[in-house]
């Protein structure tokens, strides 16, 4: 029999501390990811990241606040306005020019990305959104993408990129571009449009990788969407039917093990869920590592910012898919991948 591959993934980081974690080891493969940073804050997370050495460095949304109106911004909450691409510009050169960021655009480590909405252009944003395509030109070039990219033709800015030699994939999904507008479809609304969705089962249906990262700015397994009938949070759940072609899409694709990666929510989470597959109905696991918050998070507001955090997650359904308690302080995510081959024994 011919060599077989297994994975191991180790989360660490997670909580933004400054530790040292050892000399790397060249068997692993080191990708981080972060989300909701905003240029005109304090950002301390760029010094942890160089010195753990990533191979990749991953936007997961809201990489700046295009839609902030700063004169009108309070702990409790914030007004918003639709972000014109000038004012796209001017943040993601701020953010260039933040000596932590720019140390590791110089360093060559890849740096790949999608939006949510704020860098999209506007909280919430959907397919209405006026400057989508011109946000979309100005994201490209915050990311140093090629100008003969194929990602600069698309209506969209999803992706995907390989690491190992294509052992490892990762996908990046766009939620905002297509969305349909929440109060227009109900149930039957939409995340990724048509050609998305072919790409995106091409993309899997056609990977030999050994594990298939998939990421995108709003999280994809927790129900947490409404409290009441009140809608307070953006996830998957939005769109039941989409969510549930979502996950046939991924299962049925023979892609190898899928796992998701998030961000938007300002807190850290693990979180895992279990689904019937294939015509035998045999069970799959999929998890999904969300991390949202790298300048503000739950933790960082006023101390009963804390306790509206318990309370939202403490009605029923919001934390059916929790697998680890979450982390409401400012954070990253550091994802360690060992791939590793032995041989099968001859029967």
């Amino acid at each position: 029999m011919g060599p077989l591959t297994a994975f191991m993934v180790l989360l660490s980081g997670i909580f933004g501390d400054e530790k040292e974690h050892g000399n790397r080891d060249a068997g692993v493969t080191k990708i981080m990811f972060g989300s909701c940073n905003t240029a005109r804050m304090e950002q301390w997370a760029w010094g942890p990241v160089m010195q753990k050495s990533p191979d990749a460095w991953v936007w997961l949304g809201d990489s700046v606040y295009g839609d902030l109106n700063v004169t009108e911004y309070s702990s409790f909450g914030a007004k918003w306005r639709p972000a014109t691409p000038p004012h796209l510009r001017r943040l993601y050169d701020i953010q260039r020019e933040k000596p932590g960021y720019s140390k590791l655009v110089n360093s060559g480590i890849p740096i790949f990305g999608t939006w949510d909405d704020h860098d999209y252009g506007n909280d919430n944003a959907d397919s209405t959104y006026e400057f989508r395509a011109e946000s979309q030109r100005e994201f490209l070039d915050f990311l140093g993408e090629a100008q003969d990219s194929p990602r600069r033709s698309r209506e969209g800015v999803y992706e995907t990129h390989t690491l190992e030699k294509g052992r490892i994939r990762l996908i990046l999904l766009d939620v905002r571009y297509h969305r349909t507008p929440y109060d227009d479809d109900g149930d039957e609304g939409d995340f990724l449009g048509e050609e998305q969705w072919a790409w995106l089962e091409k993309t899997l249906r056609e990977s030999d990788a050994e594990i298939n990262l998939i990421g995108g700015g709003i999280q994809f397994l927790a129900p947490r969407a409404s409290i009441l009938g009140l809608n307070v949070a953006e996830s998957w759940t939005r769109f039941p039917k989409a969510r549930q072609r979502l996950l046939d899409t991924v299962l049925n694709s023979g892609a190898r093990a899928p796992l998701f990666m998030s961000g938007d929510v300002h807190f850290a989470e693990l979180s895992e869920g279990f689904c019937r597959q294939g015509s035998k109905g045999d069970e799959a696991r999929i998890v999904e590592i969300t991390s949202s918050g790298m300048t503000h998070s739950w933790g960082t507001e006023p101390f009963w910012f804390r306790s509206l955090l318990s309370l939202f997650l403490s009605f029923p359904g919001n934390n059916d898919y929790q697998a680890y308690p979450i982390v409401d302080k400012l954070n990253f995510a550091e994802m360690q991948i060992r791939l590793v081959e032995f041989l099968q024994n001859k029967l």
